[in-house]
């Protein structure tokens, strides 16, 4: 598959690409991640020319515009009698001889940052295989997630070396903390749940003080943040009513008159950056 060895990022979409080519029997696979100017095919996989990597997608362009647009997979079974989307791409596609054509996105934080393509060199029949086009696309996203989730880890370790004495708060890992352990509480994902704990995990000196749930410091960490009631049970996927609770316990094994005395003795028992 032709692309940089030394991008780990197109080193999933290489997986992908021989995943697809091997169980799906896709003769053709190609794609990219986003950047400033859209979305630039990096990298192909049974490819017989370099003119797929001239391809650079944006919304109002192409089947991949338009699965970009849509945040779902899109297919063709004839590409070039396609009527609904625009043939900004012939020269590329069909000098791939490239007949049928699908393509699913790739979204992490609930954001298209890249796309994956399968193209035939006959027309497209088998429904399957976008779905297995869907499920490859996903399992690039979630790598790409768990990379975005160390890369906080370090920017938080970074941060950590300079941060305040103890009961102050320092407000950027402090953002970090908290966002981390939103996207932690809303994740459906198990493999996506146990590495944030552990990135979690590291914020806090070994041996910190666990006299909280892992509710009650999710609710606390919004609290550190400014955050309402109304929008703490927003972002946690909760009842306004669970958050008042959770936060009354919180106060309560804290021995704090109010939430922010509960958020300055958390701070303090480094139990919150």
């Amino acid at each position: 598959m032709t692309d940089d060895p030394m991008r780990p990022d197109r080193l999933e979409l290489r997986r992908a690409g021989r995943n697809l080519r091997s169980r799906g029997r896709i003769p053709v696979v190609f794609g990219g991640l986003r950047d400033e100017r859209g979305i630039r095919v990096t990298t192909t996989s049974g490819a017989r020319t370099a003119t797929l990597t001239t391809i650079v997608v944006r919304p109002d362009r192409g089947l991949g515009g338009r699965s970009w647009a849509s945040g779902q997979p899109q297919a063709v079974s004839d590409y070039a009698r396609a009527t609904d989307i625009t043939h900004d791409f012939d020269r590329q596609i069909l000098g791939e001889g490239i007949v049928g054509l699908a393509v699913a996105p790739i979204i992490v934080h609930n954001r298209v940052a890249g796309l994956l393509y399968g193209g035939y060199r006959g027309e497209l029949h088998r429904a399957g295989d976008l779905d297995l086009l869907g499920h490859e696309a996903g399992q690039v996203a979630q790598e790409l997630l768990v990379r975005d989730l160390v890369d906080e880890r370090v920017r938080a370790m970074r941060v950590r070396e300079t941060r305040p004495a103890a009961g102050q708060a320092h407000p950027e890992l402090s953002e970090i903390f908290a966002r981390l352990r939103q996207v932690a509480a809303r994740t459906t994902d198990p493999r996506t749940a146990h590495e944030l704990r552990e990135l979690l995990d590291l914020q806090s000196d070994p041996g910190h003080d666990r006299r909280l749930t892992t509710r009650q410091v999710d609710v606390l960490a919004l609290v550190a943040l400014g955050m309402t009631n109304e929008r703490i049970a927003a972002s946690l996927g909760l009842s306004c009513l669970t958050v008042k609770s959770y936060l009354r316990s919180a106060m309560a094994r804290l021995g704090a008159g109010t939430r922010y005395e509960a958020v300055i003795e958390a701070r303090r028992l480094s139990i919150l950056p």
